[in-house]
């Protein structure tokens, strides 16, 4: 295996260390063919060097957030570390030859790859079947399977506007629905909470009404959700962490919270709740939300794939 040439500063073994990672840094801020390999060689060495000292009692935990910061954007970046080194064949070959006895989740970019690809297929089959079937069957029985409903087609309108960014046509879509159901607790709430993003003081008595009509628990849950709409994770946050420490078997206030906080980069906490959510939805019997707390755990692990997990309080 070829190593770096040591430039002067480079006395022992840490700083062989350090060099590694810088040039494994560089290489991942501008990859072409040339920096793919030097990429591979470096991660290489690093990963090497960084077991050797850690074994030898060396304090080598700066060095180590450095490599867990290049593992997860080696997974990220799979797909341009494979296409730049040539292609599936071409890494696989490069990888071989730089160190074929290496067994870690980073350094098999391909298979990530392949993976990722094969569930886009996956999914995109499923959901070509899955709009086809609902199609047929709502054309020939929409008049029994889809009679009006102002206050969902209310808040299906306000939920597409906002992710236009469009908070208007989404207050505009509520007051819609409120003028066929002018004391609807839900579109209370969606109502209020429009207003208070805008700062307008009449959201104050109208969230209270909403708060009144249907429960805590509710209110927080849909608050929460126009919160997230409109981008506002820090309240959600607040929120669910308040029913989380307050009602009974708060799985779905885990779940919410673990939206918030992966949108807000925090996926160390985000993995732990959905844990959370998993616990409580499989003590309770709750298979859909157990299962969706998994995959979408399971799609976050693949992110960051190093994190450590610990038991969600």
């Amino acid at each position: 295996m070829s190593k770096l040439q040591q430039p002067t500063g480079i006395l022992n073994e840490g700083d062989q260390l350090r060099a590694h990672l810088a040039e494994c840094e560089r290489a991942l801020a501008s990859l072409d063919a040339q920096r793919a390999q030097a990429l591979l060689r470096n991660a290489a060495e690093a990963h090497r060097l960084l077991d050797k000292l850690r074994a030898a009692g060396a304090d080598v935990r700066a060095e180590a957030a450095r490599w867990q910061t290049v593992t997860e954007r080696m997974v990220k970046d799979a797909e341009r570390i494979v296409n730049a080194a040539g292609g599936t064949r071409s890494f696989v070959a490069l990888r071989s030859q730089v160190a074929p006895q290496l067994d870690e989740p980073w350094w098999a970019l391909e298979a990530i790859v392949a993976a990722r690809r094969r569930r886009l297929i996956r999914q995109a089959i499923a959901g070509f079947a899955i709009l086809a079937a609902i199609g047929l069957v709502g054309f020939l029985l929409r008049d029994v399977l889809f009679p009006p409903n102002p206050v969902g087609d209310a808040i299906f309108a306000a939920q597409s506007a906002l992710q236009q960014g469009d908070v208007s046509r989404a207050l505009q879509a509520i007051e819609e629905g409120l003028q066929a159901a002018p004391n609807h607790p839900t579109l209370l709430t969606w109502k209020g909470t429009l207003l208070d993003a805008r700062n307008d003081p009449a959201a104050t008595a109208i969230l209270a009404a909403a708060r009144a009509g249907m429960g805590e628990r509710d209110y927080l849950l849909e608050r929460s959700q126009v919160n997230l709409l409109l981008g506002r994770y820090e309240r959600v946050v607040a929120d669910m962490t308040y029913a989380i420490e307050r009602f009974a078997d708060p799985a779905d206030a885990y779940m919410m919270r673990a939206t918030a906080l992966e949108q807000q980069g925090n996926l160390p906490q985000a993995i732990r709740d959905l844990e959370a959510a998993a616990a409580i939805a499989e003590r309770i019997g709750n298979d859909a939300l157990f299962a969706t707390a998994r995959v979408r755990m399971g799609m976050l692990l693949q992110v960051a794939p190093a994190l450590s997990l610990t038991p969600a309080p």
